[in-house]
């Protein structure tokens, strides 16, 4: 008989078969997901360590910006950097720092480069490390700092910013910004207002650097004739003469130049000037002198180009408004602008009041005829022809004539005037000159047009006694305020009376006896350049209670670029 087989006797095994396979599925699926989850916490803690390591890094930019804006805080010129940094001592994270100074522009001095280097610390190797290298710029940062009216002439340059606390009028160069409320002119930057500016101007003080280390210190007014290393602290006036070429370099944390006065550059004299000049007053500086600045030049006034006196008598003249040095009838002259151009002179009243005679000589070419124009006065613009000048006069005394020259003279017996010919006003150049004697036979005031005795149309009469009521000279303004709008060329004043021989020896250029002020405008203008320098600006000043403040012509700084190496 056949034995039946159980077909039901294998299904046990086939199912143990299906749960071991089931299992084995799981196993391998929850063996991955454990290895997916420490894959996951792994790069979880890796980024947890970079930015940790991006934030120190961050920090230690900060950290030499920092110091970059002060580097008064370190020994070098400027901050280059260090190894094994930490933000929290003992813990395992450092940073690196380098600072390479960005010296590729000479006329560009506010740039440098920062690498950072962070990094965890363990079982001395490096992990975690994050590199960034970023682009830093001083700005604003204040090259040239005038605290008044200012017009800056078309010889001068400025790399940098510029402040002013009053009208600015720039016929130069600015390459940066400008921060003034009044402002006319072209730069590279942006203009601001000067309530946007935060920089203050540094307060120096003559008490605060007297017998400090390295400063050369010289009370009331002082002529410098050789080259300074360290501080030169004048409390008044200094002078540079004429013809010299003087270097002033400051030491590390003090200003190179502070002078509570004004700072006159004579004649063909060369400037060079490295760190930060403060001026209490105003900067002089003749039209054939030059005046270099590496670091910044700061003035409590203003700065005004002069024109020098080549009869010796130091009787400069300050040129105000934009009035410049132009091509003349012999070499050079000075050009008007009709509008509010002029020159003054203060000194020569000394030496002019209490003459018994005098000659007034020049040279003029108007723009303009038929108009009243003032030439050259005595003092302020008065409503009256009362002191010593000379003017175009439209339409003469009492309508007497038209398009004419007046003549006036004060001495110590009162005042006259005397009235040219009509249409003598010319568009060429013409030489004039008036001369007045103290002298009992002839103290008439006397006109020569071109080498010539003019034919009066009036003549108020003689005066006697010595000249009086001069307080400063005045050229291309006067009594009218009506402003010389054209040439004025080789003015020369003599303390007596030329005759008509003389005036044509003076006329063709030559030289004359008793020659007390003479101003031949041949200057070809002077040359000023500005280029900020932070880390040669930055310097420690004082407190009155002697307390250490630091200072420095750039008042902030920002980021160029910031790129992950």
């Amino acid at each position: 008989m056949r034995k039946r087989i159980n077909k039901h006797n294998s299904r046990p095994g086939a199912a143990l078969l299906v749960v071991l396979f089931i299992v084995m599925v799981i196993t391998i699926l929850s063996l991955g997901f454990l290895s997916q989850s420490d894959i996951e916490l792994a790069c979880g803690r890796n980024m947890v360590l970079r930015s940790r390591m991006d934030y120190l890094a961050e920090s230690g930019l900060e950290h030499a910006r920092g110091l970059i804006l002060n580097p008064q805080d370190v020994e070098d010129e400027y901050y280059t950097g260090a190894s094994g940094l930490q933000l929290v001592d003992g813990s395992d994270d450092y940073y690196n720092i380098s600072v390479f100074y960005d010296d590729s522009d000479p006329m560009d001095q506010c740039n440098y480069i920062i690498d950072c280097n962070a990094f965890e610390l363990k079982n001395g190797e490096k992990i975690g490390q994050s590199n960034l290298r970023a682009r830093l710029r001083l700005d604003p940062c204040i090259s040239f700092w005038a605290g008044n009216n200012t017009t800056l002439l078309s010889s001068v340059a400025i790399h940098g910013d510029v402040y002013c606390g009053g009208i600015l009028n720039n016929n130069g160069t600015i390459d940066g910004d400008v921060f003034a409320d009044t402002y006319s002119g072209t730069q590279s930057g942006r203009r601001y207002d000067i309530s946007d500016l935060s920089l203050v101007w540094p307060e120096i003080t003559v008490n605060g650097f007297i017998g400090k280390s390295g400063v050369s210190y010289h009370s009331g007014d002082y002529t410098l004739s050789e080259d300074v290393s360290g501080m030169l602290l004048v409390n008044g006036n200094l002078t540079i003469q004429p013809g010299l070429s003087l270097s002033l370099t400051a030491a590390k944390n003090q200003p190179a130049l502070y002078v509570t006065g004004n700072l006159i550059i004579g004649k063909d004299a060369t400037v060079n000037i490295e760190g930060l000049a403060a001026v209490g007053g105003r900067v002089l500086i003749d039209g054939d002198a030059d005046l270099n600045v590496l670091g910044g030049l700061f003035i409590r006034n203003t700065l005004f180009e002069t024109t020098s006196d080549s009869a010796g008598n130091n009787d400069y003249a300050i040129l105000y408004n934009g009035t410049e040095h132009t091509e003349g009838l012999y070499e050079g002259s000075l050009k008007f602008d009709g509008i509010d151009d002029k020159i003054e002179n203060y000194s020569a009243a000394g030496s002019l009041n209490g003459l018994s005679a005098i000659t007034l000589s020049l040279w003029v070419k108007s723009d303009v005829i038929n108009q009243d124009r003032d030439i050259f006065f005595t003092r302020e613009p008065t409503d009256s022809d009362v002191e010593l000048g000379i003017r175009y006069d439209r339409d003469g005394v009492l309508g007497k004539g038209t398009s004419g020259i007046k003549a006036s003279i004060r001495t110590t017996s009162g005042f006259t005037q005397i009235e040219s010919s009509s249409g003598v006003q010319t568009a060429g150049w013409q030489h004039l000159a008036l001369t007045w004697q103290n002298d009992v036979n002839d103290s008439h005031l006397k006109l020569y047009i071109d080498g010539v005795l003019n034919v009066l149309l009036y003549d108020r009469g003689p005066v006697y006694g010595t000249v009086t009521g001069i307080s400063k000279l005045l050229l291309g303004c006067g009594t009218k305020s009506m402003y010389w709008d054209g040439l004025i060329d080789d003015v020369r004043i003599y303390s007596r009376a030329l005759n008509v021989t003389e005036i044509n020896e003076v006329k063709a250029g030559a030289s004359v006896s008793d020659l007390i002020l003479y101003w031949d405008f041949n200057e070809s203008g002077s040359n000023i350049n500005i280029t900020a320098s932070p880390i040669k600006t930055a310097v420690n000043i004082f407190s009155s209670d002697g307390a250490v403040e630091k200072w420095g012509q750039a008042s902030n700084a920002f980021y160029k670029s910031i790129e992950r190496r």
